[in-house]
Parts: structure tokens; sequence; C-alpha cells
């Protein structure tokens, strides 16, 4: 939390919430409220519960990646994030027969718009003109570095609307990335 604290991030400790699935943890819970960039606080509106490690990472990927593409191709300055909940005790794709989702240990967040100073608000799932394509289209390209599993439009249909983002280990040694 010092190292939140450090980087500007406005979040408050939480509690973890009891487990409806056995294996759903979360590793010191935090909600998340914005980020500090430059002058400007991105707020983070649905303040989602997350660990703080992926809180860290999501924030480092905001301040670094999110803010910066989006004055460059925007022509204005990112001021909130729409987003899901972030910990969701459940399976993947809510089905809880499976294997348990990156969200039951608030390893995941899942992204919905984007909002601007000047107003615009740029849905990951349709995007009204060129720029608005290129901002998405990079960012997500550019998630791939900070995150392990990328997913959203045209990846299957669970993630049409979104883009999920997760640092959950994958492979034999933990370091196999999926960015679709």
């Amino acid at each position: 939390m010092a190292n939140l604290r450090a980087a500007g991030v406005a979040f408050e400790p939480a509690e973890a919430p009891a487990a409806a699935l056995e294996g759903c943890t979360i590793e010191t819970p935090v909600r998340l409220a914005s980020v500090t960039v430059g002058i400007r606080r991105v707020a983070v509106n649905a303040k989602p519960l997350l660990a703080c490690a992926f809180a860290l990472q999501f924030s480092d990927y905001m301040k670094n990646l999110l803010a910066p593409l989006g004055a460059g191709t925007m022509g204005a300055s990112l001021v909130a994030i729409d987003t899901g909940p972030g910990y969701e005790c459940r399976g993947r794709n809510h089905d809880n027969g499976a294997k348990l989702s990156a969200h039951a240990k608030g390893l995941a967040l899942d992204v919905g718009a984007f909002v601007f100073s000047d107003g615009r608000k740029i849905a990951v799932d349709a995007q009204p003109d060129v720029q608005s394509t290129a901002y998405v289209r990079g960012l997500r390209t550019a998630a791939c570095g900070w995150f392990t599993t990328i997913l959203g439009p045209g990846s299957d249909p669970y993630h049409v609307s979104h883009l999920h983002f997760d640092i959950e280990r994958h492979g034999s040694n933990g370091s196999y990335r999926i960015c679709q």
C-alpha cells in the first residue's frame, strides 16, 4: 500500500469478502478510486475491489500508457475510466463449474469505456471515429507489456463489450501471455 500511495494512487483499504466458492481469495484488498497523472486525477468510476499488487500494476498502466496515449491520440486529457467491480468470486466466463477466474483473486479488471476532458466517452465496443479506434487499438496492443491476459471484442463472446486485463500466471513456467 505504501507503493500505491507513493505512486499518487487514491485508494481505500478494504475487507476481503466472504468466498462463495472454494479458492476465492484476495490478497491485501483495496478499492481503487483514482490515479494522479501529472496535475490531474483520473477517476476509476466503479472503485473496483482489487488485490493491492494488481492495483499497483493497473495504476502504472493508467499513468504511463492510458493517459499519455489518450492525450496524444485524442487531443484531450483522460479524466475517468468505466470499469467492472474487479473482484468477483466466480469461475471463468461466469461459469462456476469452470476454473476460477482471475477476478476471483482480485487480479483482474474489466474496462468498458474511457472519458475525456472534452466530454467524449469512448466505448471499447464502439468507437465513433478513426482517432478513437486508434486509441483503443493502441492501448489494447500495448497492454500486453503490462498484463498476462488481455481479452476484448473479437476474442470470444464473453468479452464483446469490454477489455479484460489480468496478471494471473499462465503456462508451466508462468510466463505465457494471452493477448487477444
